[in-house]
């Protein structure tokens, strides 16, 4: 059959004259205003502050905005549009809106994503329990020392004795190192020897250089990194050593989850009203803190770290891998939650614009985070140098040594910033709820997803939204004491790792391929019910992003992402506090067990069998589902559609050929001729038209999703 290309106007009159179609009542946000705050705080959380910093400071500073920047364009954005689109526009979470698009075997997509956004919100929640936990010391040392718990000169703690390594002729000299302070004499610098990376250890010989002591007055980098390892976390050797359980821990974690219940009990009803405070008060503490960071001593050495790339280290694929998975991190795509937001946004929301708005705020509020962080970073560097020779002030690098790196950097290197500064306490309380705020808008929305595709699958309509919301938090709140253990870090960075490393890549590529390539129908019946709610086309960016890009890069990933083994590099750890933490060799075998999980289940439910529904949808049924039948050949609202078909032109409102498809005898069964004038009695009725294209294309799912694009139905004829 012939096919027309349809401009904006002619898709926007055709739809106009159709009734539109019914869906099942449904909560909405009361507001626009709503919706995009729950968006940006959802985007913009704790990974902005916390993760973005430190991949940057892990790959190469300014070399990691390259792949970041790319990731965004070529895959975050699009996909975050994609998902947001097909919540509003089907009004289902991310299990439901494969059954409405006529693929329902595609379901497992939606489990899948549930499952990591359940395995994540375990994690994520252990974030928000550290920052109870330091606001919790926070106040609790205002009553009693009037001193930041992480302070050098909180009483108990003493600067830890240093050993250095200076020339033999230098060893008995008094100028080497200073009665005061405990500090080595600057001008000798030299003299010292020094290993390749970090400060010698204790033991070490060197011929030619003879050990001296140190004993520095004034340590705030060391005493902040001691808070963190020896109070927070109560950190064991490693992985296999649970060492019991941290009760201060424990108690933050029990608030945070009952935070977290709070902002969902009652939906988007109380979670859309919450997001006013937390997703604007984090950029007001930002600007703060950005303020007193730049007028740090040697924050210049940090900002330059941040902006002056290594490109050498871009040929390293890991680069590239944490790059999309921060974006997909950050942006929250392949998890099901943005689907569940979109559908309670209005029906007519420009679910494009938002899309473009709330990827820019992301990005731009992670450039603004690594503004505050890499001057603070600066600041610490020289702090160190100045009581280490071994260290030096202009290289970032070297922090790694006392440990200011991965998932305690911003739990290290603000309080630390903090306490330099006049009115710490105040400060102090400031940031970590600022943390706290940003934290708790993407705990609350991931957990959100979890109950929508619940409630959506009928689990929640005895007990009710506050009770399902409750059993969720609590069943998460007992898992995740295995990260309140003094092995809890470790566990934490596990599910970091594994349980997301691939279910994000296979989620999105599948989300794609059934919406461009499973079946043509599907594609273009989505795109004429975006125009018919939003009024607006779907720009052609994202045709080529949804049909072609994204899927190849996602293919790519996943291929990567599978053929890695011990991505946590277990093989070489080494038990604290000699290193960073042992991994046993089972851990990785555990890791890919949980991040396979997601993926087994997508499988599984691929393959299941039918339900009767189902199985009609998957063999062309409504697209939609509509409550009543609708006759086209009776409605009167179709007696004065104008058709312009074919007159394609070259400007932005023009669609790619492949975006619509509308044919001479839809056309004609609409009860229009070519010219626009209606259609003769003898004209072949619309059952008609659309057996005989089945029987040509040998499919007969056009006629139904095209149909119930306006909300009607039309019944399957037999085919020949």
């Amino acid at each position: 059959c012939s096919l027309f290309l349809v401009d904006r106007k002619l898709a926007m009159e055709q739809v106009a004259a159709c009734p539109p179609a019914k869906h099942e009542d449904r909560a909405k946000y009361d507001n626009h205003i709503e919706l995009f705050l729950t968006l940006v705080g959802y985007a913009v959380g704790v990974g902005n502050v916390w993760r973005f910093p430190y991949l940057t400071y892990t790959y190469g500073g300014g070399a990691f905005l390259v792949p970041y920047l790319l990731a965004l364009v070529l895959l975050g954005l699009p996909l975050f549009a994609l998902e947001l689109g097909l919540g509003q526009m089907l009004r289902k979470g991310t299990v439901g809106v494969w059954s409405e698009l006529g693929l329902p075997r595609l379901r497992g997509v939606g489990i899948a994503a549930t499952i990591a956004t359940f395995f994540l919100s375990l994690y994520y929640n252990v974030i928000l329990a550290w920052t109870v936990y330091y606001l919790g010391r926070i106040f609790v040392s205002l009553l009693s020392t009037q001193t930041l718990p992480w302070d050098d000169q909180m009483p108990g703690f003493t600067c830890p004795t240093s050993t250095l390594l200076v020339r033999e002729s230098l060893a008995d000299s008094p100028y080497i190192i200073d009665a005061a302070t405990g500090l080595f004499n600057a001008s000798h610098t030299a003299d010292f020897w020094c290993p390749e990376v970090g400060a010698p250890s204790a033991g070490t010989v060197v011929n030619g250089y003879s050990p001296v002591t140190s004993t520095p007055t004034s340590c705030p980098a060391v005493a902040a990194v001691d808070f963190w390892e020896r109070q927070v976390l109560w950190q064991s050797s490693g992985l296999d050593e649970l060492g019991g359980m941290h009760p201060g821990l424990m108690a933050a974690h029990l608030v945070a989850w009952i935070l977290v219940y709070i902002c969902i009990f009652k939906g988007i009803s109380s979670s859309g009203k919450v997001v006013y405070l937390t997703a604007t008060l984090p950029y007001v503490a930002l600007f703060a803190f950005l303020i007193r960071a730049l007028t740090l001593p040697n924050a210049a050495v940090g900002i330059r770290f941040f902006l002056e790339p290594d490109l050498t280290i871009l040929w390293n694929p890991t680069v590239w891998i944490r790059a999309a998975v921060q974006i997909f991190f950050s942006l929250g795509v392949g998890v099901g939650s943005l689907v569940a937001f979109g559908s309670f946004a209005d029906e007519r929301n420009d679910f494009i614009g938002d899309s473009f708005k709330v990827a820019a705020i992301n990005s731009s509020t992670s450039f603004f985070a690594g503004f505050v962080v890499f001057p603070i970073l600066g600041y610490l560097a020289s702090e160190v140098a100045s009581s280490n020779p071994c260290i030096e002030s202009d290289n970032l690098a070297d922090l790694a040594a006392i440990g200011l790196s991965g998932t305690g950097l911003a739990f290290i290197a603000f309080p630390i910033a903090v306490s330099q500064m006049p009115g710490g306490f105040l400060w102090a309380f400031v940031f970590f709820l600022m943390l706290l705020c940003l934290g708790i808008d993407s705990e609350f929305a991931m957990v959100e997803s979890v109950v929508t595709v619940l409630e959506d699958a009928g689990y929640g309509k005895k007990m009710g939204r506050a009770k399902l919301a409750a059993v969720v938090c609590f069943v998460t709140y007992l898992i995740g004491f295995i990260f309140m253990t003094r092995s809890g870090l470790y566990w934490f960075e596990l599910f970091d790792y594994y349980t997301c490393i691939v279910v994000f890549f296979a989620v999105t590529l599948l989300e794609c391929c059934g919406l461009m390539w499973q079946d043509r129908s599907v594609w273009t019946t989505f795109l004429q019910l975006v125009v018919e709610q939003t009024g607006k086309p779907i720009p052609h960016f994202f045709f080529l992003m949804w049909r072609y890009v994204s899927p190849a890069f996602l293919m790519l990933l996943v291929i990567i992402s599978v053929t890695s083994w011990d991505v946590m590099g277990a093989g070489e750890s080494e038990p604290y506090p000699e290193g960073s933490g042992y991994y046993p060799g089972w851990s990785v075998w555990l890791g890919w067990f949980l991040g396979l999980i997601p993926i087994v289940m997508l499988v599984v439910v691929g393959f299941m069998p039918l339900a009767n529904g189902d199985a009609l949808r998957e063999k062309g049924s409504s697209f939609l589902s509509p409550q009543e039948d609708w006759s086209l050949k009776n409605s009167a609202k179709n007696a004065a559609i104008p058709t312009k078909v074919g007159n394609a032109t070259s400007d932005n409102d023009a669609l790619d050929p492949n975006e619509i498809e509308i044919s001479t005898e839809f056309e004609t069964s609409r009860g229009f001729t070519k010219a626009g004038a209606p259609a003769k009695p003898s004209d072949p009725p619309f059952e008609e038209v659309f057996s005989r294209k089945a029987d040509q294309t040998r499919t007969s799912r056009s006629a139904n999703f095209l149909c119930a694009l306006c909300g009607g139905f039309a019944k399957r004829a037999p085919t020949p």
